[in-house]
């Protein structure tokens, strides 16, 4: 299942990748997520909640970073397990960042999402329908941290 949109962030390019980079605040940007921890260079842990439809999910994520083009591109790879459900969550994801001017960038995101075993019988539109939820939460999460640390400037 693909899933790919973009967002407009009124903040230099470079401080949005540098934002992106800092782990502890981009996981306080993503919707669900609990804990994140970096294991090596460019490879992390987290613990994700998330609602879809009628049931209540905690994952377990490996997150890779599979390709940087800093202050442009970064590439990953995301295999989850659900804590309480045979399963998995396997996402190809590309980040884009594109300056607009000088003070405005948009943020382009695209995802490969793929289920299996009993995660993938609950239906790839109520996936695709979180996912998008999730997409425009953490949108709005991430232009209010870096666009209010730009008014404190």
């Amino acid at each position: 299942m693909i899933i790919e949109d973009q967002f407009n962030v009124q903040a230099k390019k470079q401080d949005v990748w540098t934002f992106l980079m800092d782990t502890e605040q981009l996981a306080r940007c993503l919707p669900g997520c609990e804990e994140v921890d970096e294991v090596e260079e460019g490879v992390y842990q987290a613990v994700a909640k998330v609602q879809i439809a009628f049931m209540k999910l905690k994952f377990n994520l490996n997150v890779r970073i599979t390709d940087l083009d800093p202050p442009n591109q970064l590439q990953s790879e995301i295999l989850g397990k659900p804590f309480s459900l045979v399963g998995q969550l396997k996402v190809k994801a590309k980040l884009d960042l594109v300056e607009v001017d000088e003070g405005s960038t948009d943020v382009q995101y695209f995802m490969d999402l793929s289920l299996a075993g009993k995660l993938g019988s609950i239906g790839q539109s109520a996936f695709r329908s979180k996912a998008t939820e999730m997409g425009a939460e953490f949108a709005a999460n991430i232009r209010e941290a870096l666009e209010e640390n730009a008014v404190k400037r």
